[in-house]
């Protein structure tokens, strides 16, 4: 008889760690379920600012490349002009001014590669 008391208390302490192991089970995995969604959205959010950031490096690169364009334009223009005025004063007869302020010079690597990125239509 004392053998089979010692057999049922020992079962009623492994149902116990039993049902306590379930619960710890369920536990975590409560906090898991809630866990997922909080860093999924922390993810996202994340994600969100990185593209935000990088947007806004676009955007200031853009207004840069349009700011040069925009120069590029009024120096090509202000040269035409200036290359009108010559000819037609070399029509009319008159001696040609000095070229002090147009100064020659080759394009720089820099200039060939403004010059493919944003192509102005010649006029």
């Amino acid at each position: 008889m004392a053998i089979s008391r010692h057999n049922s208390h020992r079962s009623f302490i492994r149902s116990e760690r039993q049902i306590e192991g379930e619960g710890i089970i369920r536990m975590l995995l409560l906090g898991l379920a809630l866990a997922m969604p909080l860093a999924t959205l922390a993810y996202l959010k994340i994600h969100d600012m990185r593209l935000g950031y990088e947007m806004r490096e676009i955007q200031d690169r853009i207004r840069r490349e349009e700011e040069l364009s925009r120069v590029l334009e009024l120096e090509r223009s202000r040269l035409s002009k200036q290359d009108v005025v010559q000819q037609w004063a070399s029509e009319q007869g008159f001696a040609p001014a000095k070229a002090t302020n147009s100064v020659r010079r080759p394009f720089t690597p820099e200039d060939q590669r403004i010059a493919k990125l944003r192509p102005v239509p010649a006029v």
